[in-house]
């Protein structure tokens, strides 16, 4: 920021200060009212003297007491962090601004998310003395969607791909994706910024990265002249337009009169609180115990895949501050046996591990965990202990069903990876085929896939627009976002025995969901 602009800042501050105080006293004379004085008592015949004395003291005037309190509003809290030059002088933040302008509702239609969450973000913010415009870039990355999905596979509030959530200690298995929690998302995400700041020392290089990748801005800086600034840069055209896309609704926000828009109204209060589950806990167990929709407890815990939380933590459930009175308490009396029930087996002959995670709707490092197992290998007669829902896994929200349908096996299939690609249970894909877990699939085999579902997985699905890469395939993007050929060629009217062309865009509807 220039000398200039922050003096001018200064200036701005000191005005509006002024202008609040003088708000403020004019509103205090308004409402003060003045008392006629009160009358001398007069002394009766029948009073004492003593009585005369008491009651002859002055009787003070009682005026209204003066109560002036602003309503709660986020954007006016998010206003004093504000830090960074917007550059609304700049081409491109005027073009962002324009679709601002033309767009009044968008930010409207945003309010039941950034009412769930942008209150989090902000408190997240502001604790770590970070400017508040950070706080914004959420709703640039995701639109506030903690299951909005990207072709390139990032997910969550913050957009994170795979590669970089593990960086940042976001865990994700077949149990949870931290990419779509949004306390660990955002401590993750602003790890991330942080970490930018300190490599780039300037805030809006930082966002670029956050976007284009730090190598990508560092290639950039090394093809410009020293010092030159982000509006200098041979940045990505999808960065080039992003750092402006933040500014200008930071622009906005700070000052939505001078573009003629209304801002939708949002409390900065965090409506959500933070429950310990002290491990592993069946939903359908919280809920209850809650006295909260299954629905519901799911729409607050966006990162949990299955019919429980992950067992190696995080070992916690969000849930709307006002729906449950004394909630830590109730979740803290369940007993322990009764958080997740446990079902015995002995292995048969043939069992693997990981085939009988399938067929119990769990995973396999669970099972290792829960037996002190040291490796996947087990042994015929060996009994084991199941983690199990306490209902019905169709009780649970958003099982996926999926048609009957032909698939051809592929060099390096098996049956694990045909049930888990096309969610369908390994049992009900060796009875219809009449094949068991230890024969070999021949590649070209056909195999019918079985009307059904992975039970106990979730299913919230997204549209992704997908761009065709060179040695693309429909069958290679099918298995990469678990879709179906016939499916992609469904959604866009294609001809299976037609090539793709680099550069088409496809349409899938894609279960963001569904665990790893």
């Amino acid at each position: 920021m220039t000398t200039a602009t922050a003096t001018s800042t200064r200036l701005h501050k000191i005005h509006r200060s002024l202008a609040w105080a003088g708000l403020l006293l004019t509103l205090a004379c308004q409402n003060q009212t003045s008392a006629p004085p009160a009358p001398m008592p007069v002394a009766s015949a029948h009073t004492s003297a003593n009585e005369t004395a008491v009651s002859a003291r002055p009787v003070p005037s009682i005026e209204p007491e003066v109560t002036f309190r602003l309503q709660p509003d986020l954007w006016r809290d998010m206003r004093q962090g504000f830090a960074l030059a917007h550059h609304a002088e700049q081409k491109r933040v005027r073009q962002e601004l324009r679709w601002l302008m033309n767009h009044p509702q968008y930010l409207h239609n945003l309010k039941p998310r950034m009412e769930r969450f942008l209150g989090y973000i902000h408190q997240a913010v502001a604790a770590r003395d970070l400017p508040s415009e950070l706080a914004l870039l959420p709703i640039i990355e995701s639109a506030l969607d903690p299951y909005a999905f990207s072709h390139g596979g990032a997910a969550g509030l913050w957009q994170f791909i795979p590669a970089t959530a593990k960086r940042f200690g976001l865990k994700r298995n077949w149990w949870y994706d931290g990419r779509r929690d949004p306390i660990a998302a955002t401590e993750a995400g602003l790890d991330y910024l942080e970490y930018l700041y300190v490599r780039f020392d300037d805030w809006a290089l930082a966002i670029a990265g956050y976007n284009a990748g730090e190598g990508n801005v560092r290639r950039a800086q090394r093809r410009a002249a020293p010092g030159a600034s982000f509006w200098e840069l041979a940045l990505p055209r999808e960065t080039r337009a992003y750092v402006p896309r933040l500014l200008a609704l930071a622009a906005l926000v700070a000052d939505p009169q001078a573009y003629g828009i209304e801002l939708p109204q949002v409390s900065p209060v965090v409506p959500f609180t933070v429950l310990d589950t002290h491990g592993q806990l069946d939903l359908m167990k919280a809920a209850d115990t809650l006295s909260i929709d299954i629905d519901t407890l799911y729409r607050w815990n966006p990162a949990i895949n299955q019919w429980a939380t992950p067992p190696q933590g995080p070992h916690r459930l969000l849930v709307a501050t006002a729906d449950v009175y004394d909630a830590q308490a109730l979740l803290s009396a369940i007993p322990q046996a009764e958080r997740v029930q446990w079902l015995r087996i002995k292995v048969a002959n043939g069992d693997t591990l990981s085939e009988i995670a399938v067929r119990h709707d769990t995973d396999t490092a669970s099972l290792r965990k829960a037996n002190q197992l040291t490796s996947s290998r087990i042994r015929a007669g060996q009994a084991l202990y199941i983690p199990t829902s306490s209902k019905t896994l169709t009780d649970y929200p958003r099982a996926r069903t999926v048609s009957g349908t032909e698939y051809f096996v592929k060099p390096g299939d098996s049956l694990w990876t045909i049930s888990r690609a096309h969610h369908v249970s390994m049992n009900k894909l060796m009875k219809a085929n009449h094949v068991g877990p230890k024969d070999v699939l021949r590649i070209g085999q056909r195999l019918s896939i079985p009307s059904g579902s992975l039970r106990g997985s979730r299913t919230v699905i997204r549209e992704v627009r997908y761009g065709v890469r060179k040695g693309d395939s429909l069958a290679k993007i099918a298995a990469r976002f678990h879709v179906r050929v016939t499916e992609i060629a469904s959604w866009n009217q294609l001809n299976v025995n037609n090539y793709l062309q680099p550069g088409q865009s496809l349409k899938l509807y894609v279960n963001v969901a569904g665990g790893e």
